[in-house]
């Protein structure tokens, strides 16, 4: 039976207060401490540390003697918890990481003591359920907690080091510390390794356990997800080493291919691509780039025979121009499925640093987030571009030379690349804090062609990636076919579900579009200069559903629907227009096959609503309606309600800044 068989419920987090303390002045080289911001350090251990907490209810059933030695050593891992919470990571010293040490040593020894008190129960624990449940869960939590202390003594000389580098009198020189780091962590891959072992153990005592009790609930769902999280964790510590090597080009100069994506122009991995750029690494430093404006021979394209090669969807836009198909005028909701035709674009036309090793693609939202971190940038013709006056200079610029726009679009991208290697220490850091938020919400997203790179990115959730659609499903993607409105284009989901005896779904979902002439009136690009004669918006929309969805009936719509069943997903497909200052609805009702699992004596309902790249702010609706004489166990996120009328409801109000994900636990009374 897997994990997923069995039955499971939430339990609360703890927070920890935190403290203030005193900014030291630190030596660490602007660029490494830029790169140890964007990496999860304190995900890491805070991970670690919550890894060990899980088995604190087992323990208290079986020995009160050792519950109580391992809740005294737990609020000593606490207490390291706070201090870790309060600072950055650059501030911590190495006599924290030696009471961190200490405190999961200390932890350890109290589960390891548990195991010893328990060892006469385990005679007689094959006939009690209970208990034999328990000692499992003990077992796994005890295998997790060697995984942790074998990743916190490989992670142990790295932290040192970055302490020590703080310190005036460090004895390591500062244009070493870079290289000392990867060499740090490459040394600690066998400690890695080794937690990987351990937490494979850990995975298979959990799936040993064949159905666990009611009074279990919270602490088996808090064994399952906490296991989850730290081998997330230590996937990412053995990943590391290549990731930063290849991102930073620390052993050959890399070629980085640029997309600037305009998400006024909607496109289905993001936006248009209106501007393109390169640029060079070796060791950290970019050492030469260039930007210029994306045209019908700018990117040189490929012959254009090779059009003929592109597996164009049959319901997808016909190009006046095949071959550009491959460059801004890609069908994928998947940004590495994008990103590997505009490398294939870029190199099939011979243009300059071919071959590309990685693509970034940023588009005007994340612009503004990384302009409001670096400050105003001062052009070589004397104007200045800050985030507040990003959209009003371009689209003016724009207005007057459509054609020079690109090029003023193409030199402030040469500006910010420039000053973005002098920035001062404060600045460095509101980058790349910057530059985490708009990887979390799709306006900055990374592609890398080395496939090893690339899985260590797609766990730090950085390259855009859809996932496949399974359970329940839905990713609504708009491509704007004509003008610059989606600023101004407001678009919010329904989605409804009633769960039914055989698990599967009849679901509805409802599209809202509002393009609103108040909202227009302060939008520098719906103006006549941009729209020309087409001010209303046109959309090429694809609604993502799991595979081997029915569409059973459509309504309001101004096109027919193509039904597109593919292997990762099942696409619905139809184009509208919303005309200026106007609404419309569009309407999607369909079947979805064996969408609720078994999960040991309940059932369990999964729903992930994908973001589209580029979007802003996307209001979500959502209601589940369960079998009638159901009874709700779990619920995650927390609902806005949960009623009951001829059977449970529960719904949801999200907000879609990034991709949110529903599970409901739910006892059926049919079982």
């Amino acid at each position: 039976m897997t994990t997923q068989e069995k039955i499971a419920a939430p339990s609360s987090a703890v927070t920890a207060s935190t403290r203030k303390h005193r900014k030291r002045r630190s030596l660490i080289p602007r660029r490494v401490r830029r790169l140890l911001k964007a990496l999860p350090w304190q995900l890491i251990v805070i991970v670690l540390i919550l890894a060990l907490v899980v088995p604190s209810a087992a323990v208290a059933v079986l020995a009160a003697d050792s519950y109580a030695r391992v809740r005294e050593t737990l609020a000593s891992l606490e207490r390291v918890l706070t201090t870790l919470n309060s600072r950055s990571f650059t501030e911590l010293t190495e006599n924290d990481f030696e009471r961190l040490q200490a405190s999961v040593n200390n932890l350890s020894a109290a589960l390891q003591r548990a195991q010893q008190q328990t060892a006469l129960l385990r005679l007689a624990a094959s006939a009690i359920g209970d208990v034999q449940t328990l000692l499992t869960g003990l077992d796994a939590a005890q295998s997790m907690s060697n995984a942790a202390q074998n990743m916190l003594e490989g992670l142990r000389p790295i932290l040192i080091l970055l302490a020590r580098s703080q310190n005036p009198e460090a004895l390591l020189a500062q244009e070493r510390i870079e290289e000392r780091l990867i060499e740090l962590l490459r040394a600690a891959q066998g400690r890695f390794e080794t937690a990987k072992a351990q937490l494979q153990a850990a995975q298979e005592r959990i799936q040993s356990i064949n159905l666990v009790p009611p009074n279990l609930l919270s602490d088996y769902r808090q064994l399952v997800r906490y296991h989850s999280l730290l081998d997330r964790a230590n996937r990412i510590l053995l990943g590391l080493p290549a990731f930063i090597a290849e991102a930073f080009a620390v052993e050959s100069p890399k070629n980085y291919l640029i997309l600037s994506q305009n998400n006024d122009e909607l496109r289905p991995s993001g936006g248009y691509i209106s501007t393109y750029g390169w640029l060079r690494l070796r060791q950290f430093r970019i050492i030469d780039y260039d930007y210029n404006g994306t045209s019908r021979f700018s990117p040189n394209p490929p012959p254009d025979e090779l059009a003929s090669t592109l597996e164009v969807p049959s319901w997808w836009f016909k190009s006046t121009i095949p071959i550009m198909a491959a460059w801004s005028g890609s069908w994928y909701a998947d940004f590495p499925s994008t990103a590997r035709m505009a490398i294939w674009y870029y190199e099939q036309g011979e243009n300059p640093r071919s071959p590309i090793d990685a693509v970034i693609a940023l588009d005007l939202t994340g612009f503004q987030m990384l302009l409001e971190a670096l400050g105003d940038v001062k052009l070589a013709d004397g104007r200045t571009v800050s985030a507040e006056t990003f959209r009003q200079v371009i689209y003016g610029v724009r207005a007057n030379n459509q054609l020079e726009h690109k090029d003023f679009l193409a030199q402030v991208y040469r500006q910010i690349l420039s000053k973005w290697q002098t920035l001062s220490a404060d600045r460095g850091i509101a980058l790349l804090t910057a530059a985490i938020r708009a990887f979390e919400q799709k306006h900055l997203m990374l592609y890398f062609t080395n496939p090893e790179v690339q899985m260590t990115a797609d766990l730090l959730g950085w390259t855009g990636r859809q996932a496949d659609g399974t359970a329940d499903y839905l990713m609504v993607v708009d491509t704007n076919m004509g003008n610059k409105s989606n600023s101004s284009v407001v678009r919010s989901l329904s989605y409804s579900a009633t769960i039914q005896a055989d698990r599967s779904l009849k679901s509805r979902a409802v599209l809202d579009y509002d393009y609103s002439a108040e909202l227009a009136a302060n939008d520098p690009a719906v103006a006549p200069e941009h729209y020309g004669s087409q001010k209303d918006y046109f959309s090429l929309m694809q609604l993502y559903v799991p595979v081997g969805s029915q569409l059973m009936r459509a309504a309001n719509l101004q096109s027919p629907v193509a039904v597109d069943p593919q292997t990762r997903h099942t696409i619905f497909a139809t184009g509208f227009v919303v005309p200026f200052d106007e609404q419309i609805r569009l309407e999607f009702e369909y079947t979805v096959p064996d969408a609720v699992q078994e999960y040991g004596l309940y059932r369990r309902y999964q729903l992930l609503l994908q973001k589209q790249p580029g979007t802003r702010v996307e209001r979500a609706n959502v209601q589940i309606t369960l079998p009638a004489g159901s009874r709700v166990v779990s619920v995650t996120p927390t609902p806005l309600d949960i009623f009951l009328l001829d059977a449970p409801i529960v719904e949801f109000r999200l907000s879609m800044l990034t991709d949110q994900q529903i599970e409901i636990l739910f006892e059926s009374a049919a079982q």
